[in-house]
């Protein structure tokens, strides 16, 4: 009888590798319960109830355009719209589309579901080592310190970054003084003057004249 594998000093899980994580996850159930678990989130979401209304679209459409449709059986009209689906999607249709940008966003690209999952593979990995639950406790809360005080010296060396480059732009407005500006200067020539450069003008008293730029 094989003895099951113990935990390695300092924590170690080598031992154990991604193939026996990815048996032992979906032997256990968590696979089937993750998915039932997506789907039931499926069907409450936005999506579910658009992709309900482009199908309802398309059928309709679809007997519209051929009536006798309806006079075959289920098997036969479930097939047909599988077709439509599948065919739609390779010649642009957005159906399948909406399906694949839910689990693009939801699974693939949702930073929540890699730490769910990453949670559920480190309890199974850690059961396979035969570490118990209350070891278990305190290496999770070790892990919690460590990134607690991981993210603090992060903020502290992104603080210590934006003084710095706060004081450096200082310490160069300081080095090259403000440029005066010097109001611009006027020449006055009254013997040289343009016809454009004279305003004639009449006082109350009767009396006119020039007055040149």
């Amino acid at each position: 009888m094989s003895k099951e594998p113990k935990p390695e000093a300092g924590g170690a899980s080598t031992t154990i590798d991604h193939k026996t994580l990815s048996a032992t996850y979906k032997k256990n159930g968590s696979f089937d319960n993750k998915r039932k678990i997506l789907l039931q989130d499926f069907k409450k979401s936005q999506t579910h109830s658009n992709l309900l209304l482009k199908l309802k679209v398309m059928v309709e459409s679809k007997i519209r355009n051929d009536p006798s449709i309806l006079l075959k059986n289920k098997g036969k009209i479930a097939a047909l719209i599988q077709g439509e689906v599948i065919n739609g999607n390779s010649s642009g249709s957005s159906i399948l589309s909406i399906v694949d940008k839910d689990i693009q966003e939801k699974i693939i690209d949702s930073p929540g579901f890699h730490q769910e999952l990453k949670v559920e593979l480190k309890d199974i990995r850690r059961k396979l080592l035969g570490v118990t639950d209350e070891d278990y406790a305190k290496q999770l809360e070790n892990e919690r310190v460590q990134k607690a005080e991981e993210d603090a010296r992060k903020e502290r060396e992104r603080a210590e970054r934006d003084l710095a480059y706060k004081n450096n732009f200082k310490v160069k407005q300081l080095s090259f003084p403000a440029k005066i500006v010097k109001p611009p200067r006027f020449s006055f020539h009254p013997k040289n003057h343009r016809e454009d450069d004279i305003d004639n003008y009449r006082g109350s008293n009767g009396m006119s004249g020039q007055l040149r730029y």
